[in-house]
């Protein structure tokens, strides 16, 4: 699975390649993204032998414009102030640069198995898009990606006109469900990988009910 999502991020890599600046992966954990793209500045919020640097996206690093693209894998739904992020998007972006993440979705089986069978939170009716916390993975609302593009996108983009949401795109759910998640033994073996994705494709056809996750694409204008 990190292959696969690893993958849309090498392609949104290409589709940049002939901007100007850096590309910067916030949230990078022990994620191996570096291995994939080297030209990635991995990140994270504490220091870590693993990542280039150590960035805060509330207040990141970087002089305006000197970043063409951003990459997140399951972050955005942990940051305690996602106005502060988008600002700072907006600033370090160059034109047409892009945050690409990937995140959980809210459909009817996402709602089960985030609220039933996942140790992070899932409150689709939340008021805020602030998330609490006091420090690293300490804080989350994993439907806080869907509350800010979806149910609240008339709100995002009266606050941030210029970061333009050019794609929502939901997929995985047998792949995640089989894969026991970071938490649980694996229950399908490695090689019916592509069958599953395969089979996921499908049922993503129905995004109100299956799918688990989604990409969210914007692009500065």
């Amino acid at each position: 699975m990190y292959e696969d999502y690893y993958a849309v991020f090498g392609e949104q890599t290409a589709l940049l390649a002939s901007l100007p600046g850096k590309l910067l992966e916030l949230g990078s954990g022990g994620g191996f993204l570096k291995e994939r793209l080297s030209e990635v500045v991995t990140s994270e919020i504490c220091e870590d032998p693993l990542v280039d640097r150590v960035v805060d996206a509330g207040h990141l690093p970087f002089g305006d414009r000197e970043l063409k693209g951003i990459f997140m894998l399951n972050v955005l739904h942990h940051l305690p102030d996602p106005m502060a992020f988008f600002k700072e998007a907006l600033r370090s972006l160059v034109s047409r640069g892009r945050v690409v993440m990937i995140e959980p979705y809210n459909s009817w089986l996402g709602r089960i198995v985030f609220k039933k069978a996942h140790h992070e939170p899932f409150d689709e009716n939340a008021s805020s898009w602030s998330v609490q916390g006091s420090g690293r993975l300490t804080g989350s609302n994993q439907a806080l990606p869907w509350i800010i593009f979806s149910r609240d996108r008339t709100l995002f983009e009266t606050h941030f006109p210029d970061l333009q949401i050019r794609v929502i795109q939901p997929h995985t759910v047998t792949r995640y469900l089989l894969s026991g998640g970071l938490s649980w033994r694996e229950m399908a073996p490695s090689f019916t990988h592509s069958a599953l994705k395969q089979l996921d494709l499908f049922l993503s056809r129905s995004p109100r009910i299956f799918p688990l996750f989604q990409t969210i694409i914007l692009e500065k204008r």
